[in-house]
């Protein structure tokens, strides 16, 4: 046997994931020399479409059992290091049976096989001398099912999951489309600790991972958790990040990066891996029909044009009516033009070209369009609501990326990672639900709409780096990353209150940010050393210079509403309100502000393998998140307008303000201690990973709707002097027989304020109904938030999936699966307010008050849920089509992953999907 085999990968195929189709012949993939096939034999073997490339034997016979539904499995011998296929496999294209195909995947192998009655094919080792040979049915006896590796790049080099020393997620392309994942809410169904909350009038995904994110959905909003797609940060979730398709894998990394990634990050970062172009010609295509009439189709191509060059495009259509029911009095739209409906489109062409054998270059153009008319608060998916805006979505956003690759002499290589992001954004959005058509211009009827006229983001990113041969005992990497990204936006509310007026006097304003925008700048880098074949120790750092800024950025009130009475025209804008005429637009606040940050943060880790499959690991690392820029100051005085040297000057000690803190809002810090764990376990049938961490957060950054004292509705930042996170994160990937798999996860989360005194920002006036008085005299509306909660964590969390296949005789196989996800309650909110009684303690006078808006129960508080999904996929053994029956949450639980107002009558929130079902059908064009 050669030595490349003896080397190979540990692990093969997941035997679970095909089929055992019954055979009733065994035969060596050598001929007999008798000329015997083997008892049984059938004269007309069944014959399959083959497409595989050359590559590592094992992937190859794992490409041999998705494409023939026959389960593959991997024999037992005395010595497991000529167990395990390796070495190269030639491609095979074509028409073949399958034992055709077998002998020449194992032409250039020692390996043999044997197809065996209801268990598809075992894969032998070589042949040991007679002395040492076992019997050949105690081999195929012992023949077990094993898991698929899974290759990642969360430490910036290709390793086996198994083997890389950090809690990451890793969830291949073939999983997302088994399990129909399509979604960044069905995505989190998967992960340990990754909560996804949306918001309606930005359209707008906040992602949580251990409790730590951010509420602030607008131009200024910066998440703790970094998103990136093909090495790209990406500071808007949208595209690859909100509409799954086409994706090798997608990699989930928890707790603080502030070493290995140029976006720092507090709470953790995904990444998603688009499929890259392979070098050969295929093609497919998927149709999707369900109810809500949902529509669906995707498509791939690949197209090798030359040796060294290919090409691969990908893009998915999907539309649905809205499950949202309008009152009679509403404004009138079908359901597919209704809120809460789907209208999402996407494409992605990429190139790959290997120039010369030292330099690969690889691009992509990336679309994504948005034409719904957006998220909907709703009381649940019954109550129907009264809308007087229609809702209306215009998002596009266009990315290019790029990738070069220099492998340098001595086996190191240079990379340089560039993109470029464009997105623009209108939207029309009704804030209150209740009005019906003609309350926007009725002056004695409650009316609010928030319109995004027009924003636009332009991001671009540069990043170098410099690394060492994977094999080296002292492995390094450098990096220099520089990201900047410049915003602008007019977003309108109106808001007349019955009697005409609004807020601080003004039923409209404008927010008007010509130039919002930040700049990053850094190096990091990271060495890993092998102490011994068992010791690791791996240390890194990162130092960089954030920077954020607003130039020009104006709040703007007006005494009249803006879009019904003045078409969107603001007019002359006086300099503030005490200097406007009766009827003019004023400017509220002044928001320019130009801030700096420098960091440095550091990780360390120290790695044992007590054995080949087991993997222990210490780890600490740290974290930054930047500061954040908010809305300003107000300016006081009369002043005959912007010429006026006295404006100037006041102009210039407000700015002055906002620099010392009155426009921004500070750094946030964390830092994670944890010890995680990979056992390989059964032989090579189940993995389980986990980790214990406990992390420290310093001035975690909170944001939220804030009710200034004239009535100003604004999304106001604030830190958090410290939280501390401790909790248990468990995985476990199980081969439970030849054609079952279990997969699961287990989070448990302990998040708490550890000190942190607030205004309660519903609830101003009251906030000692549900939390005590933070004992300062000077300021009775401060409460006390120190031991509650964060919000988006349930205590308990837990996801199982099962999948079984079956074999449907000589004609086809079927996957079967099933799967539930558990989470226990958890808070919308910092004050952990749960119910409301009915009534309200008074802050100043310490009197209880009746609550106007009367009792509520789980005003900021989604309770205890389950959910349950299922689907079986039936492909014919001959034959390039397959078929899939789905059904997700089978009990039409709903689910809030957000509160929009707390204090109505009847509280409205954010849901996920109700019950959904359809079928989707799809063929492979080779």
């Amino acid at each position: 046997m050669s030595k490349t085999c003896l080397r190979s990968l540990p692990a093969l195929l997941l035997a679970a994931h095909v089929s055992a189709v019954p055979v009733a012949f065994a035969v060596d993939a050598a001929p007999d020399p008798k000329g015997d096939t083997g008892p049984g034999h059938s004269a007309q073997a069944t014959t399959y479409q083959f497409q595989i490339p050359a590559q590592p034997l094992d992937q190859s016979l794992l490409a041999f059992s998705r494409q023939t539904g026959l389960a593959v499995m991997v024999a037992t011998a005395q010595d497991r290091a000529v167990s395990t296929p390796g070495g190269q496999a030639p491609a095979v294209a074509g028409e073949y049976t399958a034992e055709a195909a077998l002998e020449q995947l194992l032409a250039q192998s020692d390996f043999r096989y044997r197809r065996v009655d209801g268990q598809g094919v075992v894969i032998l080792p070589p042949k040991l001398p007679a002395v040492e040979a076992e019997p050949e049915a105690q081999i195929i006896a012992e023949a077990r099912p094993l898991l698929e590796e899974i290759e990642v790049v969360a430490s910036k080099r290709r390793t086996n999951l198994q083997q890389t020393p950090m809690t990451v997620t890793a969830i291949s392309g073939g999983t997302l489309e088994e399990r129909n994942i399509d979604s960044l809410e069905q995505l989190a169904a998967e992960v340990p600790s990754l909560q996804v909350a949306r918001n309606g009038d930005h359209t707008a995904s906040m992602l949580y991972l251990r409790g730590v994110g951010s509420d602030n959905h607008t131009e200024a909003g910066d998440s703790g958790v970094a998103t990136h797609v093909d090495g790209i940060f990406s500071s808007r979730v949208q595209g690859s990040a909100v509409l799954l398709y086409d994706l090798d894998r997608v990699e989930v990394l928890r707790g603080p990066q502030g070493t290995l990634f140029g976006r720092n990050s507090t709470g953790g970062v995904i990444n998603y891996h688009t499929a890259r172009p392979l070098d050969e010609w295929s093609s497919e295509m998927s149709v999707t029909l369900g109810n809500y009439r949902q529509r669906k189709i995707s498509a791939v191509a690949n197209a090798p044009l030359t040796d060294n060059w290919a090409l691969r495009w990908a893009g998915v259509s999907e539309q649905a009516d809205s499950y949202t029911d309008y009152t009679e009095d509403s404004i009138h739209a079908d359901r597919d033009s209704r809120y809460n409906n789907t209208h999402l489109f996407s494409h992605r062409l990429s190139s790959s070209w290997q120039i010369t054998d030292s330099l690969d270059w690889w691009l992509s153009y990336e679309r994504f369009e948005d034409r719904g008319a957006g998220s909907l608060p709703v009381v649940d998916y019954s109550t129907p609501v009264t809308i007087d805006t229609p809702g209306r979505t215009r998002l596009d956003q266009d990315a290019l990326r790029s990738r070069m690759e220099l492998s340098l002499p001595g086996g190191a290589s240079l990379v340089y990672i560039s993109g470029y992001g464009y997105t623009r954004r209108a939207q029309d959005w009704d804030a209150d639900r209740s009005g019906a058509v003609g309350s926007e211009t009725d002056p004695a009827i409650y009316h609010q709409s928030n319109r995004t006229i027009w924003s636009k983001y332009r991001a671009r990113q540069h990043e170098v780096q410099l690394k060492s041969r994977d094999d080296q005992r002292l492995r390094w990497l450098l990096a220099y990353f520089n990201f900047a990204e410049k915003n602008a936006i007019r977003f309108d509310l109106e808001h007349q209150e019955p009697d005409g007026g609004g807020w601080g006097g003004a039923p409209a304003h404008s927010f008007l940010q010509p130039e919002r925008g930040s700049r990053l700048d850094a190096v990091y880098g990271q060495l890993d050393y092998d102490l011994s074949a068992r010791w690791q120790v791996s240390v890194g750092a990162r130092s960089g210079r954030d920077q954020r800024y607003d130039r020009g950025g104006r709040n703007i009130a007006c005494p009249d509403l803006i879009r019904s009475d003045r078409g969107g025209e603001l007019g002359p804008v006086a300099v503030n309100r005490e200097s406007a005429d009766p009827g003019q637009c004023y400017v509220a606040n002044y928001n320019d502000v130009d801030r700096t940050w420098r960091s440095t943060t550091a990780m360390a880790r120290l790695t044992y393998h007590p054995s080949d499959n087991t993997l222990l690991y210490l780890h600490y690392a740290e974290g930054f998140k930047p500061g954040i820029v908010q809305d300003g100051a107000k300016l006081s005085g009369t002043y005959l307008g912007a010429e006026d040297p006295q404006y100037r000057k006041a102009l210039e000690t407000l700015f002055e303000r906002n620099n010392r803190g009155a426009a921004f809002v500070g750094p946030e810090t964390s830092a994670n201690v944890e010890l995680g764990f990979k056992l390989g376990l059964l032989d090579g049938a189940m993995t389980l990973n986990g980790a214990l961490f406990d992390t420290r957060y310093r001035d975690l950054q909170v944001s939220g709707i804030a009710v200034a004292e004239d009535g100003t509705e604004l999304i106001r930042s604030t830190n958090a002097p410290s939280a501390t996170i401790r909790g248990m994160e468990l995985e476990l990937n199980w081969a439970s027989s030849l054609n079952g798999r279990v997969a699961g996860f287990v989070s448990l989360l302990d998040a708490r304020y550890d000190h942190f005194l607030a205004v309660d920002n519903e609830f101003p006036d009251h906030g000692q109904t549900w939390n005590p008085d933070a004992g300062d005299p000077q300021f009775p509306n401060l409460v006390d938030f120190s031991g509650n909660r964060l919000k988006q964590v349930p205590e308990i969390s837990l996801g199982l999936n099962y999948r079984h296949n079956l074999s449907l005789g000589n004609w086809a196989h079927a996957t079967a699966r099933l799967g539930v996800q558990f989470a226990s309650d958890m808070y919308f909110d910092e004050a952990n307010r749960g119910d409301r009684s009915g009534r309200l303690l008074d802050n100043r006078s310490g009197e209880w008050q009746q609550d106007p808006a009367g009792p509520a129960d789980n005003i900021d508080r989604q309770p205890t849920w389950s959910r349950w999904s299922t689907g079986l996929k039936i492909e014919p053994n001959r034959g390039n089509w397959w078929l899939d029956l789905y059904g997700e949450n089978l009990t039409n639980t709903a689910v809030a992953n957000d509160v929009q107002e707390a204090d109505i009558a009847v509280p409205e929130y954010y849901y996920g999907a109700p019950r959904t079902f359809g079928l989707r059908v799809g063929i492979q064009i080779d």
